[in-house]
C-alpha cells in the first residue's frame, strides 16, 4: 500500500512537471534561438524537479505518509533516471509514440521512481531494537 500510494503521488508530479515545462519554456524563452537552451536545462528543468519534490512532499504529508522527506527527494531523483532510462531505450528500439504520449511516460517514470524509493525508506527512522539479529521470533 505504500508503494501504490507513493506511486499515485509520484504520477501526479510527474504529470504535473511535464505540463509546467512547456509553459516555463515559453516563458522564458520568448526567441526560438541557441541562447535558450542553456538557461532551460541548467535552471528551468531543474527548478521545476525542486518544486514539483515540494509538491510531492506536500501531496505526502498530505496522505500521513512517513517519512515523506526521504521518498519525495529519493522519488524526484529515480524518476528523472527512470526517465532518462525511459526516453533513450525508446529512441534506441526507434519506437514511435504520438506526440501527446510524453505525459504518459513522465508519469509512468515518476510513478515507478516514487514508489521505488517509498521501498526503499521505508525503514528509515525506525527505532531498533537489535532482536532482529539474534534469531529471536516475537
Amino acid at each position: 500500500m505504500r508503494a501504490a500510494i507513493a506511486a499515485v503521488a509520484g504520477a501526479l508530479c510527474g504529470a504535473g512537471w511535464f505540463v509546467s515545462l512547456e509553459p516555463s519554456a515559453q516563458l522564458a524563452c520568448r526567441d526560438s534561438d541557441l541562447g535558450c537552451l542553456v538557461p532551460l536545462i541548467f535552471l528551468i528543468v531543474p527548478a521545476l524537479v525542486v518544486v514539483w519534490a515540494l509538491v510531492g512532499w506536500g501531496l505526502l504529508r498530505v496522505a500521513r505518509f512517513s517519512p515523506a522527506w526521504p521518498t519525495a527527494a529519493a522519488g524526484a531523483v529515480a524518476s528523472m533516471v527512470l526517465l532518462l532510462i525511459c526516453v533513450f531505450s525508446l529512441k534506441f528500439v526507434r519506437v514511435q509514440l504520438p506526440s501527446e504520449s510524453g505525459i504518459f511516460v513522465t508519469a509512468l517514470a515518476a510513478a515507478g521512481g516514487y514508489a521505488l524509493a517509498a521501498v526503499l525508506t521505508a525503514r528509515y527512522g525506525v527505532r531498533r531494537d537489535g532482536t532482529e539479529h539474534r534469531g529471536q521470533d516475537g
